[in-house]
């Protein structure tokens, strides 16, 4: 694939009705889109040499893309405007909260 030039597509119901067979022949090692109405997915070819690394870089893109869905929410609650000193007072406040919990009855 070219760099700029747009990643294969094909409609996720081909690929869950044909299987591999949707791909068309051949052993390519470019990615794949898998593109449906409300959501789509990357399509990676994996071989015994890079299985691993493939694997740790597709768990590290989803632990990015988690944080920045954080990061998002934190900014629309407005956590994003605390001081220092207000979370801070949260961290307190919520260490104490676990240390009465944990005090016998």
């Amino acid at each position: 694939m070219v760099p700029g030039e747009i990643m294969k597509t094909i409609p996720l119901r081909d690929f869950q009705r044909e299987g591999a067979k949707a791909l068309g022949g051949g052993n390519s090692w470019e990615p794949w889109l898998l593109a449906g109405r409300d959501q789509a997915f990357v399509l990676l070819p994996l071989s015994p040499g890079n299985r691993a690394a493939m694997l740790d870089l597709a768990e590290g893109m989803a632990a990015m893309m988690a944080l920045r869905e954080d990061q998002a929410r934190a900014v629309e609650a407005g956590l994003d405007r605390m001081s220092m000193e207000e979370i801070e007072e949260e961290i307190r406040e919520a260490r104490k909260a676990v240390r009465k919990r944990k005090r016998p009855a």
